[in-house]
């Protein structure tokens, strides 16, 4: 009789399933964006490169759900991406001053909270690690 591998869960998937939240997200607010040219959407702003940037993490997120390694690689570019990002928007919406690159990126109060906790999660994501697969052979069954 042949040995039956069983495999550990992997913290892997616990990266793939906030890759998939994320992805979902973003690509929601991204697509209905480009619907609401300049009109919030519930407490989010939209804008034209704001929202193909929030479309563009959508596609990488649900790409990176379907394998660990790649949503834990995925995690990292999101947490230094968007942590650079919240600090912007923290800096533009705390000075209520518009800039030249404010016409395309106006973040508000609701789109830093969410840049910063998907920040946090991709930082997560990155720095789960994976567990190996472990084989445990058939108690009946010697080698």
């Amino acid at each position: 009789m042949a040995s039956n591998p069983t495999r550990s869960r992997s913290r892997a998937s616990v990266s793939r399933a906030l890759a998939l939240v994320i992805g979902v997200v973003y690509l929601v607010l991204g697509i209905a964006g480009f619907f609401l040219i300049d009109k919030p959407l519930w407490v989010f702003h939209t804008g034209p490169l704001l929202d193909v940037v929030r479309t563009a993490i959508g596609l990488l997120a649900l790409v990176a759900a379907r394998k660990g390694a790649t949503a834990q690689v995925i995690g990292l570019v999101l947490f230094f991406g968007l942590a650079g990002f919240t600090v912007y928007g923290s800096l533009s919406a705390a000075t209520m001053q518009p800039g030249d690159v404010r016409h395309f990126f106006d973040v508000h109060w609701g789109d830093n909270i969410l840049h910063g906790i998907t920040a946090v999660l991709g930082l997560v994501m990155g720095l789960l690690p994976q567990r190996a697969v472990h084989e445990r052979p058939d108690p009946g069954h010697e080698e």
